[in-house]
């Protein structure tokens, strides 16, 4: 009975404490941001003293009533030195937590949706565009770079915003190819080219759910702060589905969710992850928001400012994918507007400064497939942005030409185009770029260019009987655009209007 009754006072005193337990991203391996002040943060015993210990600094913090606790690191320098990080607290009992193998360079947080996902080595698959690359088992296998890490964060969300276990990270060595081929395939091509082109650790987080749309990962800090969508803050979160969601979900083939709501990925998937120390964000989204096109550009503006603020980044650095062509089940002859959610992505890249832009992708989507298999191609055009913009590489391009104006000759034969970004323009082959030209009824017709690789400027032929006012390149979603720059950069899809030839 005597024993009895001490191993129930055991049990009793291990109930009253909260066991040490840090934030989700530290764990062995993990990869801190360089240069910046490091926030370390987690929970103990209600006024336990926790001591964070790394790289000769030692910060000391006190839990707070609810157990929760927080030091800031003073900024560190790169370091490809594998060390621990100690983690002790002194409460109700002693705790220590010995983190190993960290090492600190640059850190980039990876949202979206299924194109995000898209793995490093998805099922083959067959299709009209079976020519394109389709998976990534050779960069997985033959890729030995220790220093490069990855983590996950499992698809979940919430009506509240809350904490989430402890995440595993992983280095990209073959022996870790598991890991690797289920990786999202244009973080994983971002990560390997800036740790090829720096030579420091690099580390990715993965958090992006397949056909979410952007109003679900915008925390309530970047709603209040919008113009139209201030209500999106505060509204609440509802956890249970309708009998209609429901019946067409199983309709579908699927379980109803409601996590598409305002905040509901936010709250699981993200929020449990700030403010751990990053140097920006990539983002690969819009599919879902194509209807709502209008709201886009706003969207993305409450998106970076909501996440600079809660993972305390300053002007956060932000490159987004414009998505690419696919036919959504419409024919050529069909104009449903897709293109001008991408044409909005555009704006958003190029109107926000040197920390924000966009890589255009229009000559690599699949028009059978909604997810182009070629995510090579998607990392290293975001990783030429971050290189350029953020780590000084200037002599690495990374714009894709601009549309600037288009100019009416005086005889009303040909309207000139002007861009920015180009030097002169790549034409080999047999492609006809999509440039059309519209009159004053709105009826757009398809048109003849006259592209030469030395000249920046295209001529487009005006056909007979037709007074141009508007201009368009790829304006049907379904189209492909191989039209591309000294630097091998595409041009995106624009409309513009037509000037009268100055006099």
């Amino acid at each position: 009975m005597k024993k009895l009754l001490m191993f129930a006072a055991v049990v009793a005193a291990m109930t009253l404490h909260a066991a040490l337990t840090p934030a989700t991203l530290f764990s062995d391996h993990c990869v801190l941001q360089r240069g910046k002040k490091l926030p370390v943060w987690g929970k103990a015993d209600p006024g336990a003293t926790v001591t964070v210990a790394f790289a000769g600094q030692e910060k000391k913090a006190k839990a707070d009533a609810n157990g929760r606790w927080r030091v800031d690191l003073d900024p560190l320098e790169v370091s490809c030195e594998p060390r621990e990080m100690k983690i002790a607290a002194e409460g109700a009992t002693r705790e220590e937590i010995v983190l190993k193998d960290v090492v600190v360079g640059v850190v980039w947080l990876c949202g979206g949706q299924s194109n995000m996902t898209f793995q490093m080595w998805p099922a083959p698959r067959i299709g009209q565009q079976a020519g394109r690359e389709m998976n990534g088992y050779y960069d997985v296998m033959l890729t030995d770079a220790p220093l490069v890490r990855g983590v996950s964060m499992p698809q979940c969300w919430s009506a509240e915003e809350k904490d989430h276990d402890t995440l595993k990270w992983f280095t990209f060595t073959p022996a870790n190819a598991k890991n690797g081929m289920t990786f999202s395939g244009a973080a994983w091509h971002f990560a390997v080219r800036l740790n090829q082109a720096l030579k420091i650790p690099v580390g990715v987080i993965e958090s992006a759910w397949g056909g979410s749309c952007i109003e679900t990962w915008i925390p309530p800090d970047g709603y209040a702060a919008s113009e139209n969508f201030k209500e999106f803050a505060t509204r609440k979160v509802i956890t249970e589905s309708t009998p209609e969601e429901i019946a067409q979900a199983k309709k579908k083939g699927k379980k109803s969710s409601r996590h598409q709501q305002p905040r509901a990925c936010w709250n699981a998937m993200i929020y449990p992850l700030a403010p751990y120390g990053i140097e920006g964000a990539i983002w690969y989204q819009g599919c879902t928001n194509r209807g709502r096109w209008q709201q886009y550009y706003e969207m993305l503006t409450a998106l970076r400012n909501g996440w600079a603020k809660r993972f305390e980044v300053e002007d956060m650095p932000f490159f987004l994918c414009q998505i690419t062509p696919y036919s959504y089940g419409k024919t050529e002859a069909t104009d449903a507007g897709d293109t001008q959610i991408r044409e909005e992505m555009e704006r958003f890249g190029r109107s926000n400064g040197n920390n924000v832009g966009c890589a255009i992708l229009s000559d690599i989507g699949e028009l059978d497939c909604i997810h182009p298999g070629d995510k090579r191609t998607v990392g290293t055009r975001l990783a030429a942005l971050a290189l350029n913009r953020i780590y000084g590489k200037k002599e690495l391009k990374c714009d894709a030409p601009v549309f600037d104006k288009a100019v009416l000759s005086a005889d009303g034969k040909h309207v000139t185009l002007s861009f920015q970004n180009v030097e002169g323009w790549c034409m080999k082959g047999a492609y006809e770029p999509r440039f059309e030209l519209a009159g004053a009824d709105g009826t757009y017709k398809a048109v003849k260019s006259v592209i030469k690789a030395d000249v920046k400027t295209i001529d487009l032929k005006v056909p007979d009987g037709l007074q141009p006012t508007g201009v368009a390149y790829m304006r049907k979603s379904c189209v492909h655009g191989f039209l591309k720059n000294e630097a091998g950069l595409p041009l995106g899809p624009f409309r513009g209007t037509v000037e009268a030839a100055s006099k």
